[in-house]
């Protein structure tokens, strides 16, 4: 066969597998013309879905937990934690507040082991305080604390 016509009257073209009818509607099977049949539906590619919401699951839980827990100002405790006696003359804390203070002071009142206060020191030093940022003090006291206190709680007043 020089060249095959396809049922549309026009000459047909060969895929490598089949000659196609130029319309491409027909295919020879060597005898005759048949119909090509072409899916009408689509098939979901299942793995495909499946690996996306898989990424979209985990790029979900990142934003929401990850990233929320590292930038939200709610995560921050307001007021002092982290309180310890380093020293005889030295106490450390971490401090955060909802609103800014720039003229701020704190009074440790130490206690024993039983919960009595021992003693109390009121700090003249004026810090500041940015809003939902935690803030490192370190507070050198004096005189010595007494021997018996193990604990402090250190009690803020914002002067402005």
């Amino acid at each position: 066969m020089d060249g095959i016509v396809g049922p549309d009257g026009r000459p047909a073209t060969f895929d490598g597998a089949a000659w196609i009818s130029q319309d491409g509607r027909y295919w020879w099977n060597g005898t005759v013309w048949q119909p090509v049949k072409r899916s009408r539906s689509l098939r979901p590619n299942w793995f495909v879905i499946a690996m996306a919401v898989i990424i979209v699951g985990v790029v979900a839980v990142f934003f929401t937990q990850v990233h929320h827990d590292a930038v939200s100002p709610d995560k921050i405790p307001l007021g002092v934690s982290n309180a310890r006696i380093d020293s005889p003359t030295q106490v450390q804390f971490d401090y955060s507040t909802a609103t800014a203070c720039n003229g701020l002071t704190f009074r440790a009142v130490f206690y024993d082991k039983t919960g009595k206060q021992v003693q109390v020191f009121d700090n003249s030093t004026i810090a500041s305080a940015p809003a939902h940022k935690l803030v490192h003090f370190t507070v050198s006291v004096s005189p010595p604390i007494v021997a018996s206190a193990v604990r402090f709680d250190a009690i803020p007043t914002c002067h402005s």
